[in-house]
């Protein structure tokens, strides 16, 4: 599996020039994962199989999301990024915390996503208790 995750994510970014190409892949993709755990679930009676599949099921609707996203404003006068309307978190956080050049707001959202990430291991281990 391990391998199998380093191919895909190192085929879709071959392809990362040319526009549309990325999320098309990521989109087509999720759907042949659903169709087959659509199939597994049909083909099984083994309750905790199908829950394992119908999970996978929902992760996946986050893939089949991402094609109308809108990229941050650039101005010219300033060098700034600068939010757009948009729901996006790069828009949301332009939004917010005010135009970012393009360097401080990748550290920004890094640190964002690490926090997250911390966030959620400290939650599944209050919540799971320590390796169980």
């Amino acid at each position: 599996m391990a391998l199998l995750v380093v191919f895909c994510t190192n085929f879709i970014n071959i392809h990362a020039g040319l526009n549309g190409l990325e999320v098309g892949q990521t989109v087509v993709i999720a759907f042949a994962i659903m169709v087959h755990n659509i199939m597994q679930i049909g083909a099984s009676s083994n309750p905790e199989y199908q829950h394992a599949h119908a999970f996978s099921i929902c992760l996946l609707f986050s893939f089949l999301k991402c094609p109308r996203h809108r990229l941050p404003r650039f101005n010219p006068e300033t060098g700034l990024l600068t939010g757009t309307p948009d729901c996006t978190l790069v828009n949301f956080y332009l939004r917010i915390f005010g135009p970012k050049s393009e360097k401080s707001l990748c550290i920004h959202l890094l640190i964002v996503q690490a926090v997250g990430c911390c966030f959620c291991f400290l939650l599944r281990y209050l919540l799971a208790g320590w390796y169980k």
